[in-house]
């Protein structure tokens, strides 16, 4: 490259470009630096209600969490506590521009969910100790700020019940039906196809084999999990109320058809390769509902609009 002065430049070395995802950490990193250093000055009363409810709900989920762990059907709830405070953190701007209307009333709604939790500690009832947690911190927040915080975490906090394991009695029936139509649909399907086969009930006959379409393989654990997911797409992605109410409607037949995809695959694969190829199947089929069901979804979420987060403008404003 010529020069001003006549001279010719060495060609440099080209720089090494920004990483994006190094600068996003970083900015990540500060930010809870910040927000800790902001926790740290907050009043003492907000630190003994803290450490009040930490104390009084840390046995609730240390008795949960291990139960949701290995309960196919409530697995989705681990994520529950995670979730809410990676939005508490992302609604931090916003919570510290909240006026505080402070409002004593809110301790009936404290006293409220204290006698929730006893309830469900006597009569060892999980759904009623998790769940009792939304009036607790609804009151507290009432009591200790005003009305105007618990507009900005409303829906954080209320994403909480779902962490509260659905009891048995209330899913059995719903459960059994989406077995039976999972086995229904996929049997028919596949006849319709010309694959030799007879169902009886959730049992399905072919040459060879046959395959018992179980409560774990009814799909409803995933119903149940994509139910949560599109309530949380949707007040990401700020839709409005009838295209929200849309989008989680319509998340139930996306999850069952997937699983229906599903079962009908695996019958074709047992009817062709036989019974070592569908065990082989079977054991990788639910990557393929998970996928499915997510590229669907995500279609029908680009359709009503979801192209832009909540967190879109705030995140441009701090770069």
């Amino acid at each position: 490259m010529q020069v001003p002065d006549g001279s010719i430049e060495s060609p440099a070395h080209s720089p090494v470009p920004s990483t994006s995802i190094m600068e996003d950490i970083l900015r990540v990193l500060t930010g809870i630096k910040k927000t800790l250093i902001e926790l740290a000055h907050l009043p003492l009363e907000i630190y003994l209600v803290i450490i009040a409810i930490i104390l009084l709900y840390t046995p609730v989920f240390m008795e949960v969490i291990p139960f949701q762990w290995t309960n196919g059907t409530y697995s989705y709830g681990i994520l529950i506590l995670p979730i809410t405070l990676t939005l508490l953190y992302l609604l931090r701007n916003e919570v510290k521009e909240a006026r505080a209307l402070p409002d004593s009333r809110g301790i009936l709604y404290v006293l409220f969910g204290l006698l929730v939790l006893a309830g469900g500690w006597y009569t060892r009832i999980k759904f009623l100790e998790v769940f009792s947690l939304v009036p607790v911190l609804y009151g507290a927040i009432i009591s200790l700020h005003g009305r105007n915080l618990w507009k900005v975490i409303r829906f954080p906090i209320l994403f909480l019940a779902f962490a509260a394991p659905i009891p048995v009695p209330f899913i059995n029936h719903p459960d059994v039906w989406v077995q039976h139509f999972s086995a229904v649909g996929s049997a028919d399907i596949m006849k319709y196809l010309g694959f030799t086969l007879y169902r009886q009930g959730n049992t399905i006959q072919m040459p060879g084999m046959t395959i018992d379409v179980a409560e774990a393989c009814s799909g409803f654990k995933k119903l149940l999990s994509f139910f949560c997911f599109s309530v949380l797409y949707g007040w990401i992605f700020s839709l409005k109320k009838p295209k929200w109410a849309l989008l989680v409607i319509v998340a139930f037949p996306i999850a069952i058809i997937a699983n229906i995809l599903r079962i009908s695959g695996l019958i074709g694969i047992g009817s062709i390769l036989g019974a070592h190829a569908f065990h082989v199947a079977h054991e990788y089929a639910d990557f393929f509902v998970i996928f499915l069901s997510c590229i669907l979804f995500l279609y029908l979420g680009r359709s009503l609009g979801c192209t832009e987060t909540r967190f879109s403008h705030t995140h441009e404003a701090l770069k």
